[in-house]
Order: C-alpha cells, then sequence, then structure tokens
C-alpha cells in the first residue's frame, strides 16, 4: 500500500473512533444528568489543558523528529480512555475523561497532519490533504452515523470505536518520520513568527470561541429538542458526508487561489451558520446549517493545514501547528463555558445568537488584518 493510501485508511479509522468522542460527549454528559453550565466547564477545562500539552507534543516532536512514535502512544491510550468513555456517569469521571482526553489529543491530532503534509509534493499539497482529510470525514460518517445505527447506545459505540483505532496502530507502523535528516530546529518562539501567522492565530481564537456551539452543544441542542441518538447519528453523517464532499474541493481551491481569500469566505461562513441555528426549531430540521459544514470547517481545516505549513520553516511545522492547535483550544476554553452559561440561562436561541456575532468579528479582523498586511508588503517592495 501506498503512503497515501496508508495516511488516507489510517485517518478514516483515526476519526470513525476519536471522533465519537467529539460527537457525543455532550449528548453522553447531559443523558448522565450533567447540566450545561457543568458540561461547558468540563470541556473548557480540558482544552485548556490541551493548549500546553500540544505545544509540549509539537516541541518534542521536531526536537527529535518522533511523529510517528508520539501518534502510535497516542492511539494506544485512546483505546483505553474511550472504553473509559464508556462507564463515566458522574461530573468528576468526566472531568477525569477530559482531562485525559486533552493531553493524548494532540499526540494524534497534532502529528498527523504534520505526517500527512510532509509526504505530499508540493505541486499539489492542498488537493492532496484535502483528500486525505475527506477520508477522515468518512470515518466521522462511520464512527459518527453508522455505527450508532448498528448499536444503538452511545457507550457501545465507544467500545466499537476503541477497537477501530487499536487496528489503526497497525498502520502508523508504516509510516515514515519526516525530515529525519534534518538538523534539530532552532527554538520558535511566538514573538519569532510571521506576521501572517500571528494575524492568523490571533484570529482563530474568536473562531475557535464560536466552535462549541457548532459541535457539542448543536448536538446537546437537537437532545434538547428531542432528537434521538440515531437522529444524532445521521446529524453527524450529513455533516461528514457535506465535508467528505467539500475537503477535496477545498483543497484544489487552495492550490489554484490566493490561500487567505479562501480562508476568509470559510470564516465567514462560521457566524452565517450559528446565527441560523438559532431559528432551527425541530430536530429533524437541524441538517439545514450542516449545509455549511464543508465550507467553515472543511475550508479551515485544509486551509489552516496548509497555509501555516507552507509559512513554516524547515523542521518547525509541527511546531507551529502545534500554535494552531493551541490557539484553538484557548478558545474552545473560553467559548465553551461561555456558551454552556448562555444556554443554560438564557437559552440556545439566544446563545447562537450572541457566538455568531464573536465568530463575525474574528471573521472581519482577518479580512482587516490581511488587507493592512498586503499594503504594507506592497509598500515595502516599492
Amino acid at each position: 500500500m501506498s503512503i497515501k493510501w496508508t495516511l488516507r485508511i489510517t485517518c478514516l479509522m483515526q476519526i470513525a473512533s476519536i471522533g465519537i468522542l467529539f460527537a457525543f460527549e455532550a449528548v453522553r454528559m447531559k443523558d448522565m444528568g450533567v447540566g450545561e453550565t457543568a458540561i461547558g466547564f468540563i470541556l473548557g477545562v480540558g482544552s485548556g489543558i490541551f493548549i500546553l500539552s500540544s505545544l509540549f507534543w509539537g516541541r518534542l516532536a521536531d526536537r527529535h523528529h518522533w511523529h510517528r512514535k508520539i501518534a502510535i502512544w497516542g492511539s494506544v491510550v485512546f483505546v483505553f480512555l474511550l472504553f473509559y468513555f464508556s462507564i463515566c456517569s458522574s461530573v468528576w469521571e468526566f472531568a477525569l475523561y477530559a482531562l485525559i482526553k486533552a493531553i493524548i489529543s494532540p499526540m494524534v491530532f497534532g502529528m498527523m497532519p504534520a505526517l500527512a503534509v510532509s509526504s505530499f509534493g508540493h505541486g499539489s499539497q492542498g488537493r492532496d490533504f484535502g483528500v486525505y482529510r475527506a477520508f477522515g470525514s468518512l470515518g466521522f460518517i462511520v464512527g459518527g452515523m453508522v455505527l450508532p445505527l448498528i448499536f444503538k447506545k452511545i457507550d457501545t459505540v465507544a467500545q466499537v470505536g476503541a477497537l477501530i483505532i487499536f487496528a489503526s496502530c497497525f498502520l502508523l507502523f508504516q509510516l515514515r518520520e519526516p525530515e529525519t535528516k534534518q538538523a534539530p530546529p532552532q527554538p520558535l518562539t511566538i514573538g519569532a513568527l510571521k506576521p501572517a501567522i500571528k494575524l492568523f492565530l490571533i484570529t482563530y481564537f474568536f473562531i475557535a470561541f464560536s466552535e462549541p456551539a457548532m459541535g457539542g452543544f448543536y448536538s446537546a441542542y437537537a437532545r434538547e429538542l428531542g432528537g434521538s441518538t440515531q437522529l444524532l447519528g445521521l446529524l453527524f453523517g450529513f455533516a461528514g458526508f457535506m465535508a467528505l464532499i467539500s475537503l477535496p474541493l477545498m483543497g484544489k481551491w487552495m492550490d489554484h487561489s490566493n490561500p487567505v481569500f479562501v480562508i476568509s469566505i470559510a470564516f465567514l461562513a462560521q457566524p452565517v451558520r450559528i446565527f441560523f441555528s438559532a431559528f432551527i426549531l425541530s430536530p429533524e430540521l437541524l441538517w439545514i446549517p450542516l449545509l455549511l459544514h464543508g465550507i467553515c470547517w472543511g475550508g479551515v481545516e485544509v486551509a489552516a493545514i496548509v497555509y501555516l505549513s507552507s509559512l513554516a520553516g524547515k523542521g518547525q511545522k509541527a511546531t507551529v501547528l502545534s500554535y494552531y492547535m493551541a490557539m484553538r483550544m484557548l478558545g474552545n476554553f473560553i467559548g465553551a463555558s461561555v456558551t454552556g452559561y448562555l444556554a443554560e440561562n438564557f437559552g440556545y436561541a439566544i446563545m447562537f445568537k450572541a457566538i455568531s456575532i464573536v465568530a463575525l468579528f474574528g471573521a472581519l479582523f482577518y479580512i482587516f488584518g490581511s488587507y493592512k498586511l498586503n499594503r504594507s508588503r506592497l509598500a515595502t517592495s516599492t
């Protein structure tokens, strides 16, 4: 099997298993009697720990060329975490689950993009990475829709997911460590980042702030409206289907267009999606905002990885991507707590509207900042 196909199948299996946690964790907590404020706090604290662990694993991988090793060990720990998630029932048990997930998630989600990008040629990097992530969306359809339809209960689905990610470890052994012949990279501090990277990272805080409203709390909202686990699975499957279609297209668009323009469109789609969700009152109609999933999530997923990797120096991709993941989790950390508080005390409609304003501010901030950077470059060149 070629390296590209090994990466694609591995991504499918990883998202089919780990994606179960992101899709059903808030629903599982709600089913166990945990309130929205507590759910937001648990997810928020986990995101805060994720920030530190992401930076740690990123620098460790770049310094010792351990991307593959870290991904393998992270996958092994996820096997046990999925089994543990299936038996959690109290606030403290879910808090421990969130803590462990925050520590080990960058071991997989931080290392795999670096392994993938380093394996693709520069000429079609966007398209190749888009196809790679599309297999992840196919995995999300399997984990989020197919498995719930077969096994019905969330705890059983999580246990099946544990077996899937265990099997993926055997494929990881076939991958190569990236840039093994490079000298150890020089320390890359935040102050040494290129202005375009800094602008993206600052902006992404506001975009990431709104992600809990599109993820865990969106599924909790579906449950609030009376949606069954099977309906939730169909919604997750539809989201995965939209991403499956759009990811290769977004990657190809990245190869032939200005990446800043692609990112701007993706950012602008997010507040539209969240704001529109406030007016959906039937769980059967919650698929409508998901029509934008392929643009606002798929666009950022492809554009951010390819764009930031192209701006990073040799041997520093994992570090730059760890900054990206850390900023994402910082936004999630604060956003999850605020989103949970708004949903529990003011209702989901007010929450969606308020969070969409934050996302809109982030999108406009990026567009204005990119315009200023472009003018500065033109002035310097002349």
